[in-house]
């Protein structure tokens, strides 16, 4: 049975953006999160520890942090969509993997020195399976 715990990192890769800031904020409104605060929502029946960055008027970069999840297939799906709309890398403590790119949002060329450090997923299942220890399926590849 698989139990390891992670802390994750969503952040902008590119810096300040706008337009993500305020994705995030109606991505998380609609999921009934508060934007403004940690939250421990019951996500996959399990307590989701979510802290985002100020994400109210004049915000400028988009930032969340979750802690010390299992990383069940319902707090995956969330994560995704979340990463997806906000284009966000996804830093993993422990790894493998250490970053992961979900949905092609991101090209791990343009921000890895050796892009095979980090994994890119395709859907909430992959990102599960990827941080369910099955990492090296979804290792990025520099293609020849």
């Amino acid at each position: 049975m698989w139990d390891q715990r992670h802390w994750l990192v969503l952040a902008s890769a590119e810096g300040p953006d706008a337009t993500a800031v305020e994705n995030l904020r109606e991505l998380l409104e609609s999921h009934g999160l508060s934007t403004d605060a940690v939250q421990v929502p019951v996500i996959g029946g399990e307590a989701t520890a979510i802290e985002s960055a100020w994400l109210g008027e004049g915000a400028h970069t988009p930032y969340l942090q979750v802690h010390n999840i299992s990383a069940n297939l319902e707090q995956c799906r969330l994560l995704f969509h979340i990463a997806v709309t906000a284009r966000l890398l996804i830093g993993v403590e422990p790894g493998p993997p250490t970053a992961i790119i979900c949905g092609g949002v991101l090209d791990p060329e343009d921000y890895f020195e050796d892009p095979g450090e980090c994994c890119v997923v395709d859907t909430p299942e992959q990102l599960h399976d990827c941080l369910r220890g099955n990492a090296d399926t979804y290792r990025y590849a520099r293609e020849a």
